[in-house]
């Protein structure tokens, strides 16, 4: 095998590592390795090779995540996750017939604290999750 084909083998498996979700670094590890790839095609020697890896890798890095979170921005205005502050919800009903609450532009399964009936529409407090169920009071 040719140094190329190396470059090129670790290229495609970093970018089919990030499907993992490594925040785009991975891909931007596979991009660098395309571009040793372009200097062994180019018959340059190996230190050669390595020295445009990580010097693309360097720039690529950093670049592609800000790149991606400009395109990509979250919706979100809060963690959820371990949330102290009440949040605000509305009670929706699913094409099952299950209740739901919407919060920050996504649903979860929802459980009234309190045991009160919880009617579709109706604005709620979600206080807290247990699982992925919201707890509304």
């Amino acid at each position: 095998m040719e140094p190329w084909h190396f470059w090129l083998l670790a290229s495609l498996s970093l970018m089919i590592l990030e499907l993992l979700g490594t925040g785009f670094f991975a891909f931007a590890l596979g991009l660098a390795a395309l571009i040793g790839m372009l200097a062994a095609l180019l018959n340059a020697p190996a230190p050669l090779q390595w020295i445009a890896f990580a010097i693309s890798a360097a720039a690529l890095a950093p670049l592609l995540r800000k790149i991606m979170r400009h395109w990509a921005p979250s919706r979100r205005h809060s963690a959820l996750a371990g949330e102290s502050k009440p949040l605000g919800g509305i009670i929706l009903l699913d094409n099952n017939g299950q209740l739901k609450v919407k919060v920050e532009g996504d649903t979860y399964f929802v459980r009234s604290v309190s045991g009160r009936e919880l009617p579709p529409g109706t604005p709620v407090t979600v206080t807290g999750f247990d699982g992925i169920t919201a707890l509304v009071d």
